[in-house]
């Protein structure tokens, strides 16, 4: 194993310290929403999440980035084809297969067309974990490696791919997590993210994340509503939730096109709505711009959806994009073959 992964240990050295460092320090641009900022725009409850903008050490965030292949960076002479070509053939993303024309429902063909390689609009990602198991030889002869799994919604399991988190993306997480400590849960604050999905969105795709919840459903919604405990579960590739429950997000953004984090709920006379019909207000809506940090509260994943787009002003930009480290505290061990395949090994 790579001396530059993070790994577990690395995780624990910090659970329970009792001095912890100061962190970076930061000014909040955006949240929370009190209930009766949030009752004005029609929604019966305020929102939890917070941005902030932390002071971190440039250093930091460069060797961070330092690790993303130039290719899929979009250049001004940039077409969508050429960019979809150019990004298709890189190997540092997760490999992806995604239903043609839609996500299954009305208008969808059944078929699965490479995401790396289309225009499609939804974010490209590559995900990485600490390591929690050395890597080893699986009875198969396969190479493997213990990581924490984290998989996309709708995603085959075929595709769910993680490769171990480089020492430069868990050092960011942890100057992000020290940042945002005021804002965690308890748990959350003894201990940095376990994993890190870093996803692209690029202008000349029009990429965007769709209307959704990480964690919930609209019945366990309804639970909520009643005073019930809800639960959390994941349709993601079959497999049982792998973030921890109760955990917060945080989502810190490089690049020179912002986005809106949009949050959406459901009508007063409608609380069981389906998602399409949820209502969106700009006083609930938070502009995520580099070296912003989002604190995704997971209340505000059990009553809102979120769903998140370019505005109209970078529409044009061939070289607008934006990246997102999302890193979260997660639980399900899976074996991965190593790299570069970095598939989940089912044996």
């Amino acid at each position: 194993m790579s001396q530059q992964s993070a790994t577990v240990g690395d995780v624990l050295s910090w659970r329970d310290l009792m001095d912890l460092p100061s962190g970076a320090a930061f000014e909040v641009v955006w949240g929370p929403v009190s209930v009766e900022d949030a009752g004005q725009a029609g929604a019966m409850q305020g929102v939890e999440s917070v941005v902030i903008r932390p002071a971190l050490a440039p250093s930091v965030v460069a060797a961070a980035m330092e690790g993303v292949p130039t290719e899929l960076l979009p250049r001004a002479d940039d077409t969508v084809d050429l960019l979809a070509a150019r990004v298709g053939a890189s190997a540092f993303l997760d490999d992806a297969h995604v239903l043609n024309r839609g996500n299954g429902k009305r208008g969808a063909t059944g078929k699965r067309k490479r995401l790396n390689a289309s225009a499609y609009p939804a974010p490209r990602r590559k995900s990485w974990s600490v390591v929690v198991i050395p890597e080893a030889v699986a009875p198969d002869g396969e190479t493997v490696v213990g990581l924490y799994n984290y998989s996309a919604y709708g995603r085959l399991a075929a595709d769910v791919r993680c490769a171990p988190m480089p020492m430069p993306v868990f050092s960011l997480g942890v100057q992000l997590w020290l940042a945002a400590h005021p804002f965690l849960d308890e748990e959350c604050r003894r201990n940095p993210p376990t994993h890190c999905q870093l996803l692209f969105y690029y202008v000349l795709f029009g990429s965007r994340m769709g209307r959704h919840r990480d964690n919930y459903t609209v019945r366990h919604l309804r639970a909520l509503l009643n005073g019930e405990e809800s639960g959390g579960t994941s349709t993601s590739a079959g497999m049982e939730n792998s973030q921890r429950l109760g955990s917060d997000v945080l989502l810190y953004t490089e690049g020179n096109a912002p986005m809106d984090f949009v949050f959406s709920f459901p009508p007063y006379s409608e609380l069981d709505a389906d998602i399409k019909s949820y209502v969106k207000r700009r006083a609930l809506t938070a502009r995520l711009s580099s070296g912003t940090l989002m604190i995704f509260k997971d209340v505000d994943d059990q009553f809102f959806c979120h769903e998140a787009a370019f505005n109209g002003q970078q529409k044009f930009a061939a070289d607008g994009y934006r990246t997102c480290f999302v890193y979260r505290w997660c639980t399900s061990v899976k074996k991965f073959r190593m790299p570069p395949s970095c598939n989940f090994h089912s044996a």
